[in-house]
Parts: structure tokens; C-alpha cells; sequence
């Protein structure tokens, strides 16, 4: 009786790793036989085309594409031989351009940063069912950066600004142990991100002459940017030349005028004609 048992048993287990091992293996072979770019990247506003190409024969009734989210995947796209359907909110800025059904594609015109994400197309077969494969989305802004500073009393306030998405990094060089930081963000309508980080310094003077530099990030992408600090004395020399410039001319201008007064007068003595009373 007990051996009967343990037969049965071990013929329950077998059955089931031979299920697991169907299923497995019906799945992998659906994998490799559908063809996709895992990974494709497109800047906001450009459009992007996402396509699946399914290699081996099937009878296909219909192709769906689905965005993969954290509940439940969303349907994006429907299409059949005769008839097609997208869903809102992909309606009107988005079109299935391929519509073959083993070379299926949706093109999204002018992308947006909430179409990033992991799509599903969809192959639903018979008698084989649901044939399937991920394709994913990274929706990006191109990072911008800049860096100015101010002075105020003795004081510095350095300002870069970094835009773009996914959001950036900003880091400062050589001034993060001298310095008090803040940092705040503001993000616009289509989703790009600017970030602001402000350095406080107490004591400029040791840095005038000398630049001030901060790098940003965002996604594979780094730049850096610099600026050089101006102290007053600065601005005020040029102020100074021209003064001194000025007084020079007038000194010359006068002794030009009584050097001339000097040679009228000794000509009119030499004829002897009474001297001038008014100068020029």
C-alpha cells in the first residue's frame, strides 16, 4: 500500500516538472522567436517608433501592445486584419504604423516623459495562445547648464543651474568643504526639471581671480561650466586710467595755452606794440 503511494506520488511530481518544463520551454521559444530592440532611447518632442517582428509562422488573430505599469499592464494598441483601435490617453499622438500582423510597430509623435516606460506586443496566436516580448522606452531632455555668481559686501552667492531629464546631478568643484549649500528644483509642464544650487561664501577675496566650476549629470550625459571671479578693484581700475587720462589732457592744454600767451607776448614787445589784455 505504501509503495502504491510513493508511486503515485513520485508520478504527481513527475507530471508536474514536465508541465514546468513545457511551459518553460513554450516560453523561451516564444522569446526567441519574436524580434525587438530591448532598449531604445528618444529626445522629447522627437518621435519614436517601437516594433516587433514575429520570425516563425503562426495563425495571428490579433496584436495588442501594452504598457507594462505597477498594477496591471495598460493597453495601448489593439489590431485585428480588418480593424484597429488605440486607447486614450494615446489617442491622437499615436499611430500603428505597422500593421502587418507578424511586423507590428506604433509610433509615438512627439514623446513626452510619461511615455517612458516597458511596452509589451502582444501576438495572440492559435492554437499556440499568447506570444510576447518587452520593449522599453527612455524618454530624455538634453542637459543644459550655466554658472554666474554675485558679490555683496565681502560675499559671494554662486548660482548653477542644470536642466533636463531624467533630473540632474550637480556638483561642485573644489568649493563643497568651504562653503554653505542649498539647492532647490522646478519642474516644467513637460516634465523637464531645472535644478538650482546655490554656494554661500563668506570670503570672497580669496577667491577672486580663480574659477568657479560645477559639473551636472543626467542619465549618460556630463558637462561642466566655469566662470571666473571678479573683484571690485576690477571694475574700479578702468574708472581710475580714465580719470588720470583726463587730468593729463588738461594739464597739457593749459600749459599749450600759456606757452602760446608766452609767445604772443614776447612777440609784441619785440615790435614794440603794448601788450594784449586778453589771452588767445
Amino acid at each position: 500500500m505504501g509503495s502504491e503511494i510513493n508511486g503515485q506520488f513520485d508520478s504527481h511530481k513527475t507530471l508536474q516538472a514536465l508541465v514546468w518544463y513545457a511551459a518553460v520551454t513554450l516560453l523561451c521559444r516564444a522569446h526567441v522567436d519574436i524580434e525587438t530592440k530591448m532598449n531604445q532611447k528618444a529626445e522629447v518632442g522627437s518621435n519614436a517608433t517601437l516594433r516587433c517582428v514575429l520570425r516563425k509562422p503562426h495563425d495571428i488573430i490579433q496584436v495588442t501592445w501594452q504598457k507594462k505599469t505597477s498594477s496591471s499592464p495598460e493597453n495601448v494598441a489593439t489590431y485585428q486584419k480588418n480593424s484597429s483601435k488605440v486607447q486614450n490617453p494615446y489617442r491622437g499622438r499615436l499611430d500603428i504604423t505597422g500593421t502587418s500582423l507578424d511586423d507590428t510597430a506604433i509610433t509615438f509623435w512627439g514623446v513626452r516623459i510619461q511615455d517612458t516606460g516597458c511596452y509589451k506586443c502582444l501576438f495572440n496566436t492559435f492554437p499556440a495562445g499568447s506570444l510576447g516580448k518587452d520593449t522599453c522606452l527612455t524618454v530624455y531632455e538634453p542637459l543644459r547648464i550655466s554658472v554666474s555668481y554675485s558679490l555683496s559686501e565681502g560675499h559671494l552667492m554662486a548660482n548653477c543651474s542644470a536642466s533636463g531629464w531624467p533630473r540632474p546631478t550637480i556638483t561642485w568643484l573644489g568649493l563643497e568643504n568651504q562653503s554653505k549649500k542649498t539647492e532647490e528644483e522646478v519642474s516644467d509642464l513637460n516634465g523637464t526639471v531645472l535644478v538650482t544650487s546655490h554656494l554661500y561664501i563668506n570670503n570672497s577675496e580669496s577667491l577672486v581671480g580663480q574659477n568657479l566650476t560645477c559639473s551636472a549629470s543626467s542619465m549618460d550625459e556630463d558637462k561642466i561650466s566655469s566662470v571666473k571671479v571678479e573683484g571690485k578693484w576690477s571694475h574700479s581700475v578702468p574708472v581710475a586710467v580714465s580719470v588720470v587720462c583726463v587730468v593729463i589732457l588738461l594739464v597739457v592744454i593749459l600749459i599749450v595755452v600759456c606757452w602760446r600767451r608766452h609767445k604772443k607776448k614776447q612777440s609784441e614787445m619785440a615790435r614794440g606794440a603794448p601788450p594784449a589784455s586778453n589771452w588767445l
